[in-house]
């Protein structure tokens, strides 16, 4: 006769012959065992040189924002020695400019984009075009920003204008 359990519904008789597992079972069941293992020892081992690529990166790269700061402070100070007619006045500001360059030069920090240069999309940003029958195809007219790396990277691209026949 069947037991009935605290609801009042009959429950099946338990058996009392439990299968036991066979070698070729627990082979396989290590096997999985020793897949999972080596499966997550890779995964953390990619996970660890991710990381490790990404902190050498940020430190590699520590003062990227901080210059970038400084470079509208070096355009702006370009700009000055443009429009000032007091030739005195663009000798000072030319004289800081020049100083200005050379500390950024010692930290890694090297401008690029001149005139005459060939347009290159991965260099420049070219904002216009001109058209000038005396001057070939793809070369920079005029620079309105220099561009920027830093040591191996681009911080700032040069902002152009290019000729096109």
């Amino acid at each position: 006769m069947n037991k009935k359990n605290k609801n009042g519904v009959d429950s099946p008789k338990k058996t009392s012959s439990t299968k036991k597992p066979t070698k070729k079972d627990l082979e396989l069941i290590v096997s999985s065992l020793e897949d999972k293992q080596l499966r997550l020892k890779a995964e953390f081992d990619n996970f660890r040189k991710r990381k490790e690529s990404e902190i050498s990166s940020l430190l590699k790269y520590e003062g990227k924002s901080f210059i970038l700061d400084f470079l509208s402070v070096l355009d702006n100070l370009s700009r000055g020695i443009d429009s000032y007619k007091q030739e005195e006045v663009k000798k000072a500001l030319l004289l800081v400019k020049e100083d200005f360059n050379k500390k950024l030069e010692s930290k890694g920090v090297k401008p690029f984009g001149n005139v005459g240069d060939n347009f290159d999309p991965e260099l420049h940003e070219a904002l216009t075009t001109t058209k000038d029958s005396k001057i070939d195809d793809d070369i920079i007219v005029e620079i309105y920003e220099s561009g920027y790396k830093y040591k191996d990277l681009i911080i700032r691209h040069a902002k152009v204008v290019v000729n096109k026949k």
